[in-house]
């Protein structure tokens, strides 16, 4: 069984202390030397926990909590946890912009987390043929991974003299009706709707979508809803075709993969090669939600 592992945690360590350790350490990040000038403001934060399956205890929620609140001095009132896998990091996102554009808080932190890292997960995959192995063509490479981000409205990080790095135009989320391995057929409605749902808010064509980052895996179901969601959305976007399908580098990593996807936009956009300016973001659970998410990239 190939997995993509952090090498930095021990291949010791249980599944609920590898998620622990891979948020608060991703949520420092995106804190950076700011925790302590935070600790007094007015902070939410949203965290995307993977959907419930086999290997996974059920008190690696409480844990994750604890764990945000000592480190980070955050009120237990203040985290706020998504268990809804693949669509949940961004889901977090989409709630702390909310939160801080109607001024319910003063910053918002929204992370993502998620780990395969455990045998009776793996197994799991296996016998239900969505681990990607020489027999199986048609699944994923499993991994482990955060993602966060530190949200707050412009007059807000301007008084605190923190960088802009780029806005979060619209976000929506879906319900898709006949999810994977259900017994109906997608011709991907959910998708279709979550981004449907951000497009009618651009200024098109000015501002059409420029980049596309999304979950796809290797599973035919995730290509093929895809496929029919593109029909209905295409004129959105300067080549629907464009896309990033990040798995194929750093393996499936769940409720992670929204954040890390914002941070691969920006990185594209600092570094000089981004398409555009407007990218998309979108993940896909595997009990129906479909969220997605645009972003303009840079201080605008």
């Amino acid at each position: 069984m190939a997995l993509a592992w952090d090498p930095g945690l021990d291949p010791a360590f249980p599944i609920a202390a590898r998620i622990r350790q891979l948020l608060v350490s991703a949520i420092a990040e995106a804190l950076g030397d700011r925790a302590p000038a935070l600790a007094g403001a007015h902070v939410q934060c949203w965290i995307g926990l993977p959907e419930a399956r086999p290997g996974l205890p059920s008190s690696v929620a409480m844990g994750v909590s604890m764990a945000v609140c000592s480190t980070f001095g955050f009120a237990a009132s203040a985290v706020h946890l998504i268990s809804r896998g693949h669509a949940a990091g961004l889901m977090a996102l989409q709630l702390a912009a909310e939160t801080v554009a109607v001024g319910k808080a003063e910053f918002a932190v929204a992370a993502g987390v998620d780990s395969y890292f455990d045998a009776m997960t793996l197994a799991w995959l296996d016998r239900t043929g969505v681990l990607m192995s020489s027999k199986n063509r048609n699944g994923f490479p499993p991994g482990e991974a955060a993602g966060a981000c530190l949200l707050a409205r412009r007059s807000t990080a301007k008084r605190h003299g923190l960088p802009i790095l780029a806005r979060v135009t619209a976000a929506a989320t879906s319900v898709e009706p006949h999810p994977i391995r259900s017994a109906g057929v997608c011709i991907g409605e959910g998708l279709s709707a979550a981004i449907n749902g951000v497009v009618s808010s651009l200024d098109l064509p000015r501002h059409a979508i420029t980049a596309t980052y999304c979950d796809l895996n290797g599973e035919r179901y995730r290509s093929e809803e895809f496929m029919y969601t593109l029909l209905r959305v295409q004129m959105a976007f300067v080549d629907a075709h464009k896309y990033q399908s990040p798995a194929d580098c750093w393996g499936d990593v769940g409720a992670a993969s929204g954040l890390l996807f914002a941070g691969l936009a920006l990185a594209s956009y600092q570094r000089g090669y981004a398409t555009g300016q407007y990218p998309v973001l979108w993940a896909g659970s595997t009990r129906g939600h479909r969220t997605a998410v645009v972003l303009s990239l840079g201080d605008s």
